[in-house]
């Protein structure tokens, strides 16, 4: 084997390897971005969830709080 044929040859195998680097770096980051939205969408569905649930408690407060208003009326004092 010649010299130059090994120059030639340890090259491609470093051009491969740095390509080989690049492309499963690129995969990974692909990945993490699908992961990544996919827990930003489970956030988002919980977020929602929490909010219905905020909206139906604030809904029952203002209820009770009309009950309380209407039981608790105030009276004035009659006029002598």
């Amino acid at each position: 084997m010649s010299q130059s044929v090994a120059i030639i040859s340890a090259a491609t195998a470093l051009l491969a390897l740095v390509l080989a680097i690049f492309g499963a770096s690129w995969l990974n980051q692909r990945n993490i971005e699908r992961l990544l939205d996919a827990r930003f969408e489970t956030v988002l569905s919980e977020i929602r969830r929490l909010d219905q649930r905020i909206n139906s408690l604030e809904q029952r407060l203002d209820r009770i709080e009309r009950q309380l208003e209407a039981v608790f009326k105030p009276v004035l004092p009659p006029r002598a």
